[in-house]
């Protein structure tokens, strides 16, 4: 007796489902007679329009190729609207058959499109697919799919970017007197977001807008920052390791005869990022090319004139002591150096009158011996001593060039972005 006084408690206080098969396809057959023509939109008062509530489930990023300009996230659009026709008693089904499952193939649906579309036209959802319907009229059709669109980037601060792109429906031959499309909440529903390995979401929007041709559009846009880290340490921090290891070939031994080999090798290495980054980024961008793109054209640049002289300054070191040094490298290495050198000079012959020839022993005397004793205090200047004066000096030169080459780019990405 407690037993089934205990089970009459549950079912008073429990909702039990009391409906069977057989009520729910009494009220298929009753909601879809051969009047309910699917082509017309619901609505008794016409001059009313019917109101399409949209929102969006965000479930990741699949893809962003700036090159093709093709952006994919994969998710499931949201579409909810009222059916005045499909509607029903539910204590005449079972009591509580409240909602029901629908092809959608039988109701009218809102056949949205994306206005920025990757591939050829594309119907969202699949025809085979089902609505759920309430007892109200109420119809939720909640459709997954991989929504692929078009997104120009602004690679202007690659990798450092921030990019933005849109999905865009509106609801083909219908004016907004007729359906009006409203957004359910103004983000997309991101609670099961999965992240992706390349791009941080930073923003979501939902907006409507009426476009150009006087066409409604319900607008989704994600904002997305990517992710820097990766092409910090295999790109920008590899090509500036890159371009300052080509300033030790001018601390290199100039008899080992590797100098060029070394500076060149160096540069093609340059030279194979560049390619590689320039591979990566689309042929066109708007509104300019990436930044990183000057920066590597400046450090290849840097490293063709620091090759140039490397081999000025091992012809320097390959001519011969016996060729006279022109004034000009004389002045550029005391200048670089502030050494202190001398030519050898042949001693001074002065002519002197036979009254004088007392005097001119003398002065001959000590005309050469202050000759010798400047060439024992000041060594002879020679060709590499100009090599020398040149490795300095394009050392400190090259140098100052890549730093600041780095600096303006780092205070471009930093500040005006």
């Amino acid at each position: 007796m407690d037993v089934i006084t205990a089970l009459s408690f549950l079912c008073l206080w429990i909702p039990c489902q009391m409906y069977t098969f057989t009520n729910e396809q009494n009220l298929h057959t009753a909601l879809f007679p051969t009047s309910y023509d699917r082509n017309l939109r619901p609505g008794d008062d016409r001059s009313t329009p019917l109101q399409v509530n949209i929102t969006f489930y965000f479930k990741s990023i699949k893809e962003f190729d700036e090159s093709i300009s093709k952006f994919s996230i994969t998710g499931a659009l949201g579409v909810h609207w009222l059916d005045h026709r499909l509607t029903w008693t539910p204590a005449s089904y079972g009591g509580d058959l409240q909602t029901t499952l629908v092809p959608q193939k039988k109701v009218w649906m809102p056949f949205l499109v994306n206005m920025l579309m990757y591939d050829p036209l594309v119907e969202v959802g699949h025809s085979d697919m089902n609505v759920r319907l309430d007892s109200n009229g109420h119809i939720s059709w909640v459709a997954p799919n991989i929504f692929e669109s078009t997104c120009d980037a602004d690679l202007s601060y690659y990798p450092f970017d921030l990019q933005t792109c849109s999905l865009r429906f509106y609801l083909p031959g219908y004016l907004q007197t007729e359906v009006l499309l409203v957004p359910i909440r103004s983000t997309m529903a991101t609670s099961e977001y999965s992240q992706n390995a390349l791009w941080d979401v930073v923003e979501t929007q939902i907006y409507s807008e009426t476009n150009t041709m006087n066409l409604q559009e319900i607008a989704m846009s994600v904002k997305m920052k990517r992710r820097s880290v990766y092409y910090i340490s295999s790109l920008v921090l590899p090509v500036a390791l890159l371009s300052f290891l080509q300033l030790f070939a001018f601390l290199m031994p100039p008899c080992c005869g590797e100098r060029v080999g070394f500076v060149t090798t160096v540069l093609l290495a340059v030279a194979v990022y560049l390619t590689l980054i320039q591979e990566k980024l689309p042929e066109g961008s708007e509104p300019s090319v990436a930044y990183l793109s000057y920066k590597l054209l400046g450090d290849f640049m840097v490293g063709v004139v620091m090759t140039v002289g490397v081999i000025i300054g091992l012809r320097f070191y390959s001519r011969e002591d016996n060729v006279e040094i022109p004034n000009y490298l004389q002045r550029f290495h005391k200048m670089i150096l502030g050494g202190k050198f001398c030519l050898k000079r042949e001693k001074r012959k002065v002519a002197w009158t036979d009254s004088n020839v007392a005097m001119n022993n003398k002065v001959e005397d000590k005309d050469t011996y202050d000759d010798d004793k400047d060439n024992e205090s000041s060594p002879s200047l020679t060709w590499k001593d100009i090599g020398q004066a040149t490795d300095r000096f394009c050392l400190v030169m090259f140098g100052f060039m890549l730093i600041n080459c780095n600096l303006v780019y780092i205070i471009v990405i930093s500040v005006i972005h």
